[in-house]
């Protein structure tokens, strides 16, 4: 089972021409455009976007399951909130399909398009709002879906493996619930599940292990980020509608869910191996983004000298730090290398309380490990 974003995951969700273009007004006269409901646009994209239940029993005589055409519900978003109308329904949608094509920096990027288009057009963007501005439901609803369970859902099957090894599968955070139900099924089940080829914990282990510590670096950058525009979208949606407010709780609770797993596997690793692999990975950009050859000199003697001991390991990945946020002062790396560094200076109860957001998951991490829960 190949990556479903292998193909993908380097690139860009939106371009900064698409970005511009879809936030620019249409015309003088009518910077929003139309309301494309029942024209005939709405219903392309809904056709684009369907798909059939693959859980459900299939028969011998029933029909190829119809598949979602992502790439074609991003065309078609894109041309209408371009060229057409500045629709928030249409928004939602463009941001399924970034979703679906780019995993977690897909939904951060439409989150954060969403909330600059709500702040640039809310008064008159689409669906309308009536006249008296007192009835929003019509407004509201396209935000509402993102807090239902079906587009909940659809977060966990984003891979958060992404193996080194071809024939070593993807594994999504729906698969890694499923390997986990499955370990506690009687064994003559157990052994059925398996022979199906259903995830175990076994499998998923293995993944994660061929996945580079990059990966994960950038995923939990891009999973705080998208959970900080729906904090952020919220307070908008508080400003604009009041006590009529939708809430998005679920959908924040579930990326938070994620990321919790996502930084478990972060905190199994050695700090030095997270390093060894970003600076493996991107030798090229460190040299062309350095602005000081001496710095730069320094920083990889001292990376070629062996580390004498706990400390110095702790001091080198401050350097690397400090180094990486004068090169690259835009990217996630050297903030998630200082929080590393950290966690090396915390008692395991504090850590505990900074990487587990749910208070039962530390409740049963406590009871396991056998240790006295602060009050």
């Amino acid at each position: 089972m190949a990556n479903p974003l292998s193909s993908l995951e380097q690139s860009i969700p939106l371009t900064s021409e698409e970005w511009e273009h879809l936030l620019a007004p249409l015309s003088n006269q009518s910077p929003v455009g139309e309301f494309l409901r029942y024209e005939g646009t709405y219903d392309k994209i809904k056709a684009a976007r369907r798909e059939d239940d693959t859980t459900l029993t299939r028969h011998e005589w029933d029909t190829e399951l119809k598949k979602a055409d992502w790439p074609q519900v991003r065309q078609l978003c894109v041309e209408a909130l371009t060229h057409r109308s500045k629709d928030l329904q249409i928004a939602v949608w463009l941001t399924e399909a970034l979703l679906h094509l780019h995993g977690y920096k897909g939904l951060k990027t439409g989150l954060q398009f969403l909330i600059q288009l709500s702040e640039k057009y809310w008064k008159n963007l689409y669906p309308p709002l009536d006249e008296t501005d007192e009835d929003i439901d019509l407004r509201i609803s396209p935000l509402q879906w993102l807090n239902h369970d079906k587009f909940v859902l659809q977060l966990g099957v984003v891979p958060i493996t992404a193996p080194t090894v071809g024939d070593i599968p993807a594994y999504t955070f729906m698969d890694r619930d499923k390997a986990l139900l499955l370990e506690k099924l009687p064994q003559p089940q157990k052994e059925a599940a398996i022979s199906e080829g259903k995830p175990t914990t076994t499998k998923f282990s293995a993944s994660v292990t061929l996945t580079s510590s990059t990966f994960y670096v950038s995923l939990v950058a891009d999973l705080q980020e998208s959970i900080d525009s729906v904090d952020k979208l919220n307070q908008i949606l508080d400003e604009y509608c009041a006590e009529q407010a939708p809430s998005l709780g679920k959908l924040r609770q579930k990326l938070i869910d994620i990321q919790h797993v996502v930084n478990l596997i972060l905190v199994d690793r050695e700090p030095v191996s997270i390093l060894n692999s970003l600076v493996t990975e991107k030798p090229e950009q460190s040299v062309s983004l350095s602005e000081d050859p001496l710095e730069e000199q320094h920083v990889k003697a001292k990376a070629a000298m062996p580390i004498r001991n706990r400390s110095e390991a702790y001091q080198r990945l401050a350097e690397i730090a400090d180094y990486l946020s004068k090169i690259e002062p835009h990217s996630p790396t050297s903030y998630l290398i200082k929080r590393a560094i950290s966690w090396g200076e915390m008692s395991l109860t504090d850590l505990l309380h900074e990487i587990v957001n749910d208070e039962r998951d530390l409740t049963t991490i406590y009871t396991l490990l056998g240790i006295k829960k602060k009050s």
